[in-house]
């Protein structure tokens, strides 16, 4: 017997319209990169321009963390997010490039009832959507 046995109501027909909903997301992480010395000081002034964590450092504190370093990251950004910020960063004169990635997320969801099952541990929510899959729930993708 499964480990999730508990959830078999999703698919054994007891609770019928269950469907696995897959929302996806669209991200890139942002990255700026420095010459074999490390930042200018033209290239620390612009990074702190657009970064909000180097804008609330000192521009010491933002010397040190940055020295040496041949990139730094931006973090990752919703995809328009992103490019925006690709774009203010090549407006400043600063070599960037961008790492996009796709997040995607299972959930289910009674679409009579439309009700959403809410399991908190993430493994466990997991193994119940692949559970739910392999005894042949609908896949429906998100349209946001």
């Amino acid at each position: 017997m499964s480990a999730n046995a508990e959830y078999s109501y999703l698919w054994d027909g007891s609770e019928p319209s269950w469907v696995v909903v897959e929302h996806t997301r669209d991200e890139a992480e942002v990255l700026v990169a420095f010459g074999v010395d490390g930042p200018t000081l033209a290239e620390i002034k612009a990074l702190r321009s657009v970064s909000a964590v180097l804008k609330t450092s000192s521009a010491a504190d933002v010397l040190k963390q940055l020295r040496g370093l041949r990139s730094f990251s931006l973090g990752v950004h919703e995809s328009r997010v992103a490019r925006k910020l690709l774009l203010d960063c090549q407006s400043m004169g600063l070599k960037v490039s961008d790492l996009p990635a796709q997040e995607v997320h299972r959930s289910l969801i009674n679409t009579l009832t439309k009700r959403f099952l809410l399991i908190e541990d993430e493994q466990v929510c997991r193994a119940v959507v692949a559970d739910a899959i392999a005894n042949g729930l609908q896949i429906v993708h998100s349209q946001n």
